[in-house]
């Protein structure tokens, strides 16, 4: 191969080197360009102004207490949510917080994610329902990971199930009354000692 070869072969490579990196440079400043002639993202959607039972209302919606119940023990879980909110809690209910059309499991399983505190009322009824259980079982997970304190709250004609056994929790079913047990519950929702006498 002659000299004149070589040079000619060594020139033209060079040129397809340049070459290429003349593409290159042009894809990326070609890129570049667009990217500026593009108009911006769409803004954020505003924050949903939903409330807590709302459809709106779900992820990012924390609450101080959870309250689990059987369907027999409604009516006293709803007395002690509106108490607890009159004492400054703010409560996730299942009867004010799922709405219609809304995916039942979905809402309990973010209204457990985002308590504080978790209380399950023990009726009569407690240990049958399945749907109890399992619930429990999400909080005492949830309790056990992460720290959730998780109460029991006996009350009527309920006995503490095996399941539930291993916590202590606020007996209603004692003669105190029941605002001096409403108090007990109310300083371990805050994470306060028992009161010495």
């Amino acid at each position: 191969m002659s000299v004149v070869s070589l040079v000619l072969a060594s020139v033209g490579t060079t040129a397809g080197v340049v070459a290429a990196g003349a593409g290159v440079f042009g894809t990326v400043h070609a890129l570049r360009q667009s990217r500026r002639s593009r108009p911006s993202a769409p803004p954020p959607l505003p924050a949903s102004s939903g409330t807590a039972g709302s459809p709106g209302g779900g992820s990012g919606d924390a609450r101080d207490v959870f309250v689990a119940y059987a369907r027999g023990d409604e009516a006293w879980a709803r007395d002690l949510a509106v108490r607890l909110e009159a004492a400054g809690f703010t409560v996730w209910l299942d009867a004010w917080d799922i709405g219609e059309a809304e995916i039942v499991v979905e809402r309990v399983e973010a209204g457990i994610r985002e308590a504080r505190n978790a209380l399950m009322v023990v009726g009569a009824h407690t240990p049958d329902e399945p749907l109890t259980r399992q619930v429990y079982t999400a909080l005492m997970t949830r309790s056990i990971e992460y720290g959730l304190r998780f109460i029991p709250v006996v009350r009527g004609a309920g006995e503490v199930p095996q399941f539930l056994g291993t916590r202590k929790g606020v007996d209603f079913r004692d003669p105190a009354p029941f605002e001096e047990r409403f108090d007990v519950l109310v300083r371990a929702l805050r994470g306060e000692r028992p009161a010495r006498v």
